[in-house]
């Protein structure tokens, strides 16, 4: 498998996973079940992670949003 075709994927699955957990957490806030501290401090990472390495978020941010980011 070719290594471009791995980190693209690598990069879906960094997007998916932080909208995924963002979706959780609000839920169980919403229901009122307990949310873990790691949770958050994961969803923190991964949008961190995510906004400033995934190479796929910054593109599509870019076809979204022309001209915003710097």
């Amino acid at each position: 498998m070719d290594f471009n075709k791995i980190i693209l994927y690598a990069n879906i699955l960094g997007i998916c996973f932080t909208v995924a957990l963002t979706y959780t957490i609000v839920v169980n806030i919403f229901v009122g079940l307990p949310v873990q501290p790691v949770a958050v401090a994961m969803l923190a990472i991964g949008y961190v992670v995510m906004i400033k390495r995934n190479t796929l978020f910054q593109e599509l941010w870019d076809r979204w949003f022309p001209g915003r980011r710097k």
